[in-house]
């Protein structure tokens, strides 16, 4: 186990001890390269946090496009990227827990969509 990984453990085992919900977001998660028409599996991580999620697209620090409105909770969604999706090296996604919308990830860094 790497160091990375046993420190997420730590967070999230003392979130949950305070009582809070947690969500990370994993893929994409920043530096990706992903292309135009391909299908993409988005992972997430969550510990406490029930309900449905919204996974959302921003580009250039703004919401451009809802991925998912309501998705379970499950930790994956299979995302679409259409073709008409312009070329940027600017995109973030984030995830939220509907029905506490404190409970949310960005992605780390910006990541790409190229044709």
């Amino acid at each position: 186990m790497t160091i990375k990984r046993i420190a997420l453990l730590i967070m999230l085992t003392l979130a949950l001890q305070a009582g809070d919900s947690y969500i990370r977001l994993e893929f994409p998660n920043g530096g990706e390269v992903l292309q135009t028409g391909s299908q993409v599996r988005i992972q997430w991580r969550s510990l406490g946090a029930n309900g449905n999620v919204a996974i959302l697209l921003f580009k250039s620090g703004e919401q451009y496009a809802i991925i998912a409105e309501s998705v379970p909770n499950s930790g994956a969604y299979e995302w679409k990227i259409t073709a008409a999706m312009p070329d940027s090296g600017q995109y973030r996604l984030r995830i939220c827990l509907l029905k506490d919308l404190r409970v949310n990830d960005f992605s780390d860094r910006d990541f790409a969509i190229k044709k």
